[in-house]
């Protein structure tokens, strides 16, 4: 068993790496699924954009027996069982991790021009309620939600699958 994840800006693979630490299991990115036999158990993580977990699509030409999708948000947006349908898993276990994200100072291109129209349109917003505000601030702040605590789950699915690791 092996971890394959798919990394833009550095959270996920923090969670690969945590990951590999607590289980000793190999961790590589999707760029290195060659050196991974086709028969191979694979946990995978990748990060996610409107509930769409990057780099699965990739992975599925190898055995994935777990899925976790790492995000901004406190719990999968817009909500587990849409995030489960739009990547099509089925018949195997998905984990939500809290990610992260860089300043919006620090982000370019379409992914900055993109986050810049949800915060304003998130300000304008009449709700104003709590989530928003959080939102906005994480953007235009940046933070850090990785913590080892949120791999609990897996870790505890592992040792209830008995998986040698």
């Amino acid at each position: 068993m092996v971890i394959v994840y798919e990394s833009k800006t550095g959270f996920t693979k923090k969670y690969a790496d945590m990951l590999s630490g607590m289980t000793s299991l190999k961790s590589y990115p999707t760029e290195d699924l060659s050196k991974i036999g086709p028969q191979e158990e694979i946990i995978f993580l990748g990060w996610m954009k409107v509930g769409k977990i990057q780099g699965l699509s990739k992975a599925r030409t190898r055995r994935i027996i777990a899925v976790c999708g790492s995000g901004t948000g406190r719990t999968a947006e817009p909500d587990l069982d849409t995030v489960m349908a739009r990547n099509k898993i089925e018949g195997i276990p998905f984990f939500y991790l809290r990610g992260g994200c860089h300043p919006l100072s620090e982000i370019k291109g379409l992914d900055k021009l993109m986050l810049s129209m949800l915060v304003r349109i998130l300000k304008k917003s009449e709700s104003g309620d709590e989530k928003n505000a959080e939102t906005i601030y994480n953007i235009e702040n940046g933070f850090d939600g990785v913590r080892e605590e949120n791999l609990e789950p897996i870790i505890d699915w592992l040792n209830t699958k008995s998986y040698e690791y």
